[in-house]
């Protein structure tokens, strides 16, 4: 994960407009199914509910999310804005942050609808991320889920306060919620604070809803710490020799090759970025040495 600017975001022409009137025909048929319910004597709450998935299904409505697609994975140079994998033979997806049609953990929600067609709810997504799956032992995909941390306020209607929400689900348009992950060597992600803090627990509970922990990301990841180790061991070999010209020119083509690896724009850059600052230290004959030339370049 990496920080996405979501107010960066460009639409095209016309979309802020179709997508306030889509919004705008949904309330209405909310309300029309409530006070058609009301006058058969019917419980409204089902009714509006029907009206809720039978609004946000409407072909032309999904489209509205649908169009932002190319403009979603441009901020991020096509990736999954939670897992940062490029993953070129599946599909991604338009996910709304805030479930729009029903919450996992709360039954009786009806979903952010209002927020259906609000381009900040978005988050461009890989299936692995988005969908439900298992997958050799694990399980994930954030699907509908909206977690909460235990002091949140859930919102129920529109105009609730979102601010009270506390969300337990780490967010990549946060510029500091990518922070509390990191990687380790098998390529597995961790949380980056101790166990026992609520950016622990956040961290612990986004791996699994996102399925960050699935093995096509496992093994991408992988990829990433062999080229990052091989890249710092043949910076520190060619070191010592770096006044003859034509050793400081291959010893350059390596320093960027490392800059480019942890570039934000870059796969799995996050992970790189953290197997590249566990090679700032080396165990060599019973003793921990720092490779102070590797820290300056990181920083």
């Amino acid at each position: 994960m990496r920080f996405v600017d979501i107010a960066l975001l460009k639409f095209p022409v016309g979309w802020q407009g179709r997508a306030d009137k889509a919004l705008a025909d949904l309330r209405n048929e909310i309300v029309a199914a409530e006070v058609a319910a009301h006058a058969a004597g019917q419980d409204p709450v089902p009714a509006r509910k029907t009206a809720i998935a039978v609004g946000l299904n409407r072909p032309g409505r999904q489209h509205i999310w649908g169009e932002l697609k190319p403009h979603l994975s441009a901020l991020s140079m096509e990736k999954c804005w939670y897992s940062e994998s490029l993953n070129p033979t599946s599909d991604k997806n338009v996910d709304h942050f805030r479930p729009k049609g029903r919450v996992e953990e709360d039954p009786t929600h009806e979903g952010y609808w209002w927020l259906a067609f609000t381009s900040r709810n978005f988050r461009y997504a890989s299936q692995w991320c988005n969908q439900r799956r298992v997958d050799g032992g694990t399980s994930g995909g954030k699907s509908d889920h909206f977690p909460l941390l235990g002091n949140g306020v859930r919102a129920i209607r529109e105009g609730d306060d979102l601010e009270l929400e506390d969300p337990e689900l780490l967010d990549p348009t946060d510029p500091d919620d990518w922070k509390l992950l990191t990687f380790l060597p098998d390529g597995y992600p961790t949380p980056a604070k101790p166990e026992g803090t609520a950016e622990h627990a956040r961290a612990v509970k986004s791996i699994e809803i996102y399925h960050l922990h699935c093995k096509p990301l496992v093994n991408g990841r992988v990829a990433v710490a062999g080229t990052i180790k091989r890249i710092v061991q043949n910076l520190e070999r060619l070191r010592p020799r770096i006044d003859d010209l034509q050793i400081r020119a291959f010893y350059k083509t390596l320093h960027i090759e490392l800059l480019r690896a942890i570039h934000p724009d870059s796969e799995y850059s996050s992970a790189a970025r953290a197997y590249a600052r566990a090679e700032i230290y080396k165990v060599e004959g019973g003793h921990q040495i720092k490779r102070d030339w590797l820290e300056e370049i990181l920083n």
